[in-house]
């Protein structure tokens, strides 16, 4: 029996060691004498030149990237920040440098990494570089009154990566009309990467119907290989346009930066994405 039991013990010892390297904690920095925190995983990864790559390595920020970051055209565009910041951080992707591939075919790189790698990996160059606490400023929906609240990273939830980088479809209205007039049903949308977020995002902030428009335009390919233009996506019934955006919202992975919080002047509950926070 006590042999029983202790086969049974450094069993669960081991299920439970498992489990524990397959979850992305957001506060395991471990940093070299050299101020680089080397090979961190990623939690999609990409495939480049017939290689999967699958790490990165990164720096902490400085004042010259502080600067690069902070200039009017950049700071207005969320998903372009991101990418400079990471253009100018991280050292390596999968072994490959800026260095051996040159600035242009780097940037390139880091536009094509899905979103959700781009947002852990700023994530933890901003943990390294500020700490681990993030300062979030809004306003209770309720009473007005202006709130702090302070939230450490590590304690955002991380939603592991599906395996899939493009997911099928099948419209359930009228579906998409080509030129010619041909109905079209079934395809893919592939996931949102850096390159879409940097000209995508801006448009969100004008009309947020256009922006839906040119990110399904990008996203979406049929299966018989039909061409997608944004005015045939704008004329997509609007049941097809929720379907899509449904579907894109279910194979979301990443860091989840939703907050819940309770109003310490009324005592309301908010939830969601609220208020500024001094990230950067």
């Amino acid at each position: 029996m006590a042999l029983k039991k202790a086969k049974d013990e450094s069993m669960a010892n081991v299920v439970e060691q498992i489990e524990q390297e397959n979850i992305r904690h957001l506060n395991d920095n471990v940093v070299d004498e050299d101020g680089i925190v080397r090979d961190e995983p990623l939690l999609a990864g990409i495939e480049y030149e017939g290689e999967h790559l699958r790490t990165f390595s990164y720096r902490e920020m400085n004042g010259k990237d502080e600067e690069a970051i902070n200039k009017p055209e950049i700071r207005a565009n969320g998903g372009r920040l991101v990418n400079v910041l990471l253009e100018r951080t991280v050292m390596d992707i999968g072994g490959k440098t800026r260095k051996e591939l040159g600035p242009k075919k780097w940037g390139e790189l880091i536009r094509k990494l899905l979103g959700a790698d781009l947002d852990y990996m700023a994530m933890k160059v901003r943990q390294l570089s500020k700490g681990n606490e993030i300062t979030f400023t809004h306003k209770c929906p309720n009473c007005k009154a202006t709130l702090k609240t302070v939230v450490g990273i590590d304690e955002f939830d991380v939603t592991p990566f599906n395996g899939m980088y493009t997911y099928p479809f099948e419209l359930p209205g009228r579906g998409y009309r080509d030129s010619k007039g041909v109905i079209h049903k079934t395809g893919t949308l592939r996931q949102m990467n850096g390159e879409d977020r940097e000209i995508v995002f801006p448009q969100f902030k004008k009309n947020m119907a256009s922006a839906t428009t040119l990110l399904l335009t990008r996203l979406m390919s049929f299966d018989d290989g039909t061409p997608v233009f944004n005015d045939r996506v704008a004329d997509m019934s609007l049941r097809d346009r929720e379907y899509l955006q449904e579907l894109i919202k279910e194979n979301v992975f990443g860091i989840d930066t939703n907050l819940e919080i309770t109003c310490d002047v009324c005592g309301e509950d908010i939830s969601g994405q609220v208020g500024s926070s001094d990230f950067f």
